[in-house]
């Protein structure tokens, strides 16, 4: 099945800015988009994640239960933060035919 298009709810950039964990918990993602990336809006980092992607840069990642999974390594180069290779997975669910957004973190730092 060919992916048409790939979705992202501003939910799942809402959850980004907002996931916090205690102290030394680690996956705090809030501190790394707000504080690190500088992100104040959850629209923000929705557009610039997007902007990153495309569907024929989908690369396959395995399958779970609910469907195949892909990741996009990008590059976020912001005025807030050096040069950042970021991860983002999505799911195609079984049957359809749009990737949607799951997550998304660093995955090293270049400098």
């Amino acid at each position: 099945m060919t992916v048409r298009r790939l979705e992202f709810s501003l939910a799942k950039a809402e959850y980004l800015l907002r996931y916090t964990t205690t102290a030394g918990a680690g996956g705090d993602k809030r501190k790394f988009w707000y504080d690190r990336l500088g992100f104040r809006s959850p629209d923000a980092l929705r557009t610039a994640l997007l902007a990153a992607v495309a569907v024929d840069q989908l690369e396959a990642d395995g399958q779970n239960a609910y469907g195949d999974l892909y990741r996009i390594v990008v590059t976020l180069d912001l005025p807030a933060a050096s040069l950042y290779r970021i991860r983002t997975v999505w799911i195609v669910h079984f049957g359809e035919d749009v990737a949607s957004f799951v997550t998304a973190y660093p995955e090293q730092r270049k400098e």
